[in-house]
């Protein structure tokens, strides 16, 4: 059994190399004892030092775990001192209990399913088989809150069946879990976990939602707790604060100020496609008979879609093509009501792609597509042949 199993609060241990060597991630060796976590169950691992060398990488190989260091390391020997970045451990274990307090929670008010459970150095999530409306999210936060400020013990079990069979948190616990090793939440909660926890859910401090994102299969769940929520919460602040004195509003009217800002953008919005769709209209060129083209700078699709519409009223003989330079392609729409062409446009569409290196389809009367603009010159005689 490694320390970080029994003490998570280690953070630093003379033990003995017993081994060193080389593979093909680089130079390694293994240690008789560690403090240092090696990542799994949703939990990376631990940033640290052998001999104060950064440990690079470490792999978990049949029986042995291989702490990899710089290719450059010198001769080590063979007692070593081995520590880890506090910082970093006591903020996942302030994540890991979290999200066992959160998880249970949600099991317990709304009966879910949980799967899907990580936590990085930025971020930790779950996800559950259902959705969850403001109230229900509400509530699994207030409820987790409350179990963190009940100073619950959190504890590392290795039971034995007897104890296994005592254990009142469980209906039929089961038979595999006896001496595998149990994180056990006072009277709250008890699960096999690997992970490295806090010993009291006070040291929590505190979690709420970060970000919720529904999905198809269901929700998932977002969070932050403790040092890294007050961080994220003073990013916030500053944040909101430089918001509020760019727009020259208090941040409790920010929320309006950008409605009103959205607002007022549609509507720019909205007078510039006005523009762009009668700009090509006014810039259409019968250039043969019975083909009209018009091209202007930084169109989208849909002003292209609405000119071309438009130009059916005044060209209703014609194949009319409006078109854009995006980047190194042109865009294009092709409409034809009557259907007068050589062939149906999605079908003219398809050739064009083969001849000149294009994308897009459409139905017998009009369609969209980009190709080259290299290949402009060439696909508009095309078209008109």
């Amino acid at each position: 059994m490694q320390q970080y199993e029994s003490d998570s609060y280690l953070t630093t241990i003379q033990t003995t190399i017993t081994q060193q060597g080389k593979d093909e991630h680089g130079s390694f060796v293994c240690l008789k004892e560690s403090i240092i976590y090696p990542g799994g169950g949703g939990q990376p691992a631990d940033n640290a030092w052998i001999q104060d060398i950064p440990v690079t990488k470490i792999q978990k190989k049949d029986n042995e775990v291989r702490y990899h260091l710089k290719d450059d390391v010198p001769a080590l020997p063979q007692q070593v001192n081995v520590k880890i970045d506090w910082d970093q451990r006591f903020d996942l274990m302030q994540q890991h209990t979290g999200q066992h307090i959160l998880a249970r929670v949600c099991e317990d008010l709304f009966q879910v399913r949980i799967s899907k459970e990580q936590i990085t150095l930025t971020d930790s999530f779950f996800e559950i088989d259902t959705k969850l409306n403001e109230a229900q999210l509400n509530a699994a936060i207030a409820r987790s809150n409350e179990i963190i400020r009940h100073h619950k013990s959190v504890a590392i079990l290795f039971p034995t069946e007897e104890q296994l069979a005592k254990e009142t948190l469980f209906t039929t616990p089961p038979k595999y879990f006896a001496g595998l090793r149990l994180i056990k939440i006072d009277d709250f909660d008890i699960i096999g976990c690997g992970g490295t926890h806090v010993n009291n859910t006070a040291e929590v401090q505190a979690i709420a939602f970060t970000q919720i994102k529904e999905h198809k299969k269901g929700t998932t769940l977002h969070f932050a707790c403790g040092n890294r929520l007050l961080q994220q919460f003073e990013s916030n602040q500053k944040q909101l604060a430089t918001l509020s004195q760019k727009a020259q509003v208090p941040t409790t009217a920010l929320t309006e100020a950008f409605q009103q800002q959205q607002t007022m953008l549609k509507f720019y919005q909205q007078r510039i496609a006005t523009y762009q769709v009668q700009a090509l209209i006014e810039n259409a060129n019968e250039i043969s008979a019975n083909f009209v083209y018009s091209e202007i700078a930084e169109s989208d699709v849909k002003e292209l879609q609405q000119a071309a519409g438009k130009l059916t009223a005044i060209y209703p003989s014609a194949l009319i093509c409006t078109a854009t330079k995006d980047e190194e392609n042109l865009r294009y729409h092709l409409i034809c009501p009557n259907e007068n062409t050589k062939l149906p446009i999605g079908q003219l569409i398809k050739v064009s792609n083969q001849k000149f290196g294009g994308r897009g389809g459409g139905s017998a009367s009009k369609g969209d597509g980009t190709l080259p603009y290299s290949q402009k010159e060439a696909w508009l005689h095309f078209l008109q042949d």
